[in-house]
């Protein structure tokens, strides 16, 4: 019997739910997706912030990985989901743990790792997300206490919908019992939940929202900033510009034993220019860190400044082929690596790039073909908040389109290589019938969008750089839209329980 080959993809959110479709129907025979995510359930995590404040609701943000595969739900599929954590990443195999549906506890014994081996693989681990809405950073904060410098999770949390479902209600309670919260960061995610507090929650709670730059939103156009500013400000939330927090006075409030998310003690903090702020609760939504440390300890070189994963065009990882003898640890040297993926010629257009190291890989890094070098790793892609993709916006609609190009270039090079040992005939799966090969696809950013909520009905948007507001919200964010999305139509509220 023929092995099957796969096509590993790490991480199962916006970015690689859509990978995982995509190849899912695309592959020729002989070849599976094997897709790892640690959680049980697609966490629609724009929904969070509202969910964390706004209580029965919470069950919706998570979504059945029903439709992962494809559009519709088929049991006789080569293709496999597994409900795990990644743990390493090699060249040509990761390992990963198994997720027990059950609670675990740190006095259970961890699981023993597996390993995968793949010919192809799709980064898309994301980032990690601000603390108010990061349902692992319990699991982190372990790994970092048994395991100092590394960032990625050493042991497991469950990952499943009920624990997703109580961390929510826990955050519901936090807010609820504070009369003061103050919110860090004037992001969307900053701005949501200072709206939502103050909305759900009229004249009973002082809301204070701290931005460091002198504007909301200064990535978007003046005018949306301006639209967001006074929204908050009719909410009665307190906006302060311009003044970034001083973490020492947080910290010191952390080491007389105080969690910034827990209710019973106020918080006496100030910022850099010396303003005082006492609050119950206080969110740091400041951004969030790219989930890279898999990629650093397989090849530091793959990994730029901001800790973002360097990419070619066509969204592979880029590590400059500068010597045949380049050496990437216990897997031995590249040419050993190479030699169990596809063969490349002189003559293909697969990551034809010249990459200042200087300077991070921008649309105009571009050269010709008789300057370029190529990446060592043309069967690893990375797309979404880990990977550095010309200045797109970090977003869940960006992830989702980089998934699409870095899919479709998986498929181009699986039929090459069956195209090439006569396996595939030059028209077949393309619709052409004429013998080439066809380019790889690049990927180009959009301009940035992004649509904010003031308040459980108006919205702030801009697409396109047209800035406009909308008053047709309801109270859980049109959750049913996102579980169409993922194949789930026509869910209805019990439904969304599953």
């Amino acid at each position: 019997m023929e092995k099957v080959r796969t096509v590993a993809v790490l991480g199962a959110s916006y970015g690689g739910f859509r990978a995982a479709q995509l190849l899912a129907t695309s592959l020729p025979n002989g070849w599976r997706v094997v897709l790892v995510e640690r959680n049980s359930h697609l966490n629609n995590v724009y929904n969070f912030a509202r969910y964390a404040v706004l209580p029965g609701h919470e069950h919706k943000a998570f979504i059945p990985y029903d439709y992962a595969f494809g559009n519709s739900i088929n049991t006789d599929t080569p293709h496999i989901r597994i409900h795990g954590t990644v743990t390493s990443l090699h060249p040509n195999h990761i390992t990963y743990i198994r997720h027990s549906l059950s609670s675990s506890s740190s006095s259970e014994p961890a699981p023993e790792p597996q390993t995968l081996h793949f010919d192809y693989l799709i980064y898309a681990l994301g980032s990690h997300l601000p603390s108010p809405i990061d349902l692992w950073e319990h699991t982190r904060e372990r790994a970092q206490h048994l395991d100092k410098g590394r960032d990625h999770d050493k042991t497991t949390g469950t990952g499943t919908k009920g624990h997703g479902i109580s961390w929510l209600r826990e955050r519901q309670a936090r807010i609820e019992a504070a009369q003061s919260v103050l919110i860090v960061g004037g992001g969307a995610l900053g701005i949501q939940f200072a709206s939502d507090i103050a909305a759900i929650h009229p004249l009973k709670k002082r809301v204070t929202l701290l931005h460091s730059r002198t504007r909301l939103l200064p990535r978007f156009e003046p005018a949306l900033g301006d639209e967001v500013l006074t929204a908050l400000q009719d909410l009665g939330v307190q906006v302060i510009l311009g003044e970034r927090l001083d973490l020492d006075s947080l910290r010191a409030n952390q080491c007389d034993g105080m969690d910034e998310n827990r209710t019973g003690s106020v918080f006496h903090v100030r910022t850099l220019s010396g303003r005082e702020i006492d609050a119950e609760v206080v969110l740091l939504c400041t951004g969030q860190t790219p989930n890279t440390a898999l990629m650093r300890d397989m090849d530091s070189r793959a990994v730029g400044k901001g800790g973002l994963i360097r990419v070619t065009r066509e969204m592979q990882v880029l590590v400059e082929d500068e010597s045949s003898e380049a050496d990437f640890g216990e897997e031995g040297h590249v040419k050993k690596a190479m030699g169990v993926i596809p063969k490349m010629t002189e003559s293909e257009p697969v990551s034809r790039i010249m990459v200042n190291p200087n300077s991070s890989q921008g649309p105009g890094d571009r050269t010709s073909s008789s300057q370029a070098k190529r990446t060592i790793y043309p069967h690893i892609f990375a797309v979404g908040d880990a990977a550095d993709a010309f200045g797109a916006l970090q977003a869940g609609h960006t992830a989702y389109y980089q998934a699409e190009v870095a899919a479709r270039n998986v498929v181009r090079l699986i039929k090459r290589e069956a195209r090439r040992c006569g396996s595939l005939s030059w028209s077949e799966g393309d619709g052409e019938e004429t013998e080439g090969e066809e380019e790889l696809e690049e990927y180009t950013p959009g301009l940035p969008m992004v649509k904010v909520s003031l308040g459980l009905t108006r919205s702030a948007y801009e697409i396109g750089g047209v800035v406009g507001t909308k008053d047709d919200g309801v109270p859980d964010l049109n959750a049913a839209a996102m579980w169409g999305a993922c194949g789930l139509k026509e869910v209805d509220e019990e439904g969304m329980w599953r």
